[in-house]
């Protein structure tokens, strides 16, 4: 059964592009408001701040390289699905969406090291964060590396980081790095047993 966590990500996920399929219409000065609310690095750049935290759930459904917004969400919210039973043992209610906004944060802040031409959207980075926040957390709570956790993580990495051109594989790096600290750090709070 789906966790509480797994299911208001995974709706947030897909109510972010219903957002934007109902908001691409509505046009500012000729550009449809999504455009707005995704990551622009030069927008950023310039203190488009709130890109920063919009682009997690708003996307650009169809593109001239195809529907890449569909098959991202598509994608995330298949991953928090199938990841649920880890997740949402691994943390809290709280800790959960925590590390999961500041992991989906720290990646879209490692993803301006991209350059000012770069436009990225999605919640990769903040689920990579999750996953490694597991890893850390484990780590903190047992004092010993789960390898095969570790190994599957890297596989999902590798595969979803670099085997399509269009990935934004900084903002999966940098969510994964903070998730992993965030996990560790919260990982001796808890006892063993309670999980």
């Amino acid at each position: 059964m789906l966790s509480s966590q797994g299911r208001n990500l995974s709706i947030a996920i897909v109510g972010g592009l219903v957002f934007s399929l109902a908001t691409s219409a509505v046009a500012v000065d000729g550009t449809p408001l999504p455009y707005f609310l995704i990551q622009y690095n030069y927008s950023v750049y310039l203190g488009a701040f709130w890109q920063l935290l919009t682009s997690i759930f708003v996307v650009i459904p169809f593109s001239s390289e195809g529907p890449l917004g569909v098959i991202d969400v598509v994608f995330n919210a298949a991953a928090v699905i199938w990841l649920d039973g880890l997740l949402a043992h691994a943390f809290e209610e709280r800790e959960y969406y925590g590390v999961f906004l500041l992991s989906a944060l720290v990646g879209n802040l490692a993803s301006l090291f991209s350059g000012p031409n770069v436009a990225s959207f999605g919640a990769s980075g903040g689920i990579f964060g999750l996953l490694a926040g597991a890893i850390g957390r484990d780590y903190a709570m047992e004092r010993r590396v789960n390898y095969s956790l570790v190994a599957w993580f890297l596989a999902v990495f590798i595969l979803s980081s670099f085997l399509l051109s269009y990935v934004d594989w900084q903002a999966h790096l940098g969510g994964a790095v903070a998730g992993l600290v965030a996990g560790y750090l919260l990982g001796p709070g808890r006892g063993v047993e309670e999980l």
